[in-house]
């Protein structure tokens, strides 16, 4: 694991993240994130990073929406340390089973469920919070998602 010296430091960060599953849930799927600096009033400042994978066949909608908060998370792991995360996206279901609102009854989103759970036990951040965001505020991490499945990569 990364020492101190190797992470960036930032006060606030908000993590948007999505998924798509075209013919739901058979694929082709894909997701995307993107990862910006809070500004004192909460709004976006500017941005850190982003992410898109292709996903490939046999994935669900949700599916692709845990993967695609799983993808952002590893980022913060692995490059960032904070004060406080924000993590926003338009999937109802997973920031309610995230927030711990909803239970998770489907083995097919189990593990990724607690893929993302342990990922937020590696994170460096002093709290994170959770909040369903309009597709329109999620805009960036939607058009990734449907960049990876149109390029297939």
């Amino acid at each position: 694991h990364n020492t101190i010296t190797d992470m960036d430091y930032y006060h606030r960060i908000i993590l948007y993240f999505d998924g798509a599953s075209r013919n739901n849930p058979r694929g082709p799927a894909g997701c995307g994130w993107t990862l910006y600096q809070m500004d004192s009033h909460g709004a976006d400042s500017s941005s850190i990073a982003k992410g898109r994978d292709y996903l490939g066949y046999d994935r669900s909608n949700n599916q692709a929406e845990y993967q695609g908060l799983i993808e952002g998370l590893k980022y913060i792991r692995d490059n960032i340390d904070c004060y406080g995360l924000y993590i926003r996206g338009d999937a109802e279901i997973v920031i309610r089973q995230m927030d711990g609102d909803y239970q998770v009854h489907s083995h097919n989103i189990r593990p990724y469920f607690n893929e993302a759970q342990d990922l937020l036990d590696q994170i460096d951040c002093q709290f994170y919070k959770f909040h369903h965001v309009s597709r329109s505020k999620n805009w960036e991490a939607d058009s990734l998602a449907n960049e990876a499945i149109d390029n297939g990569y």
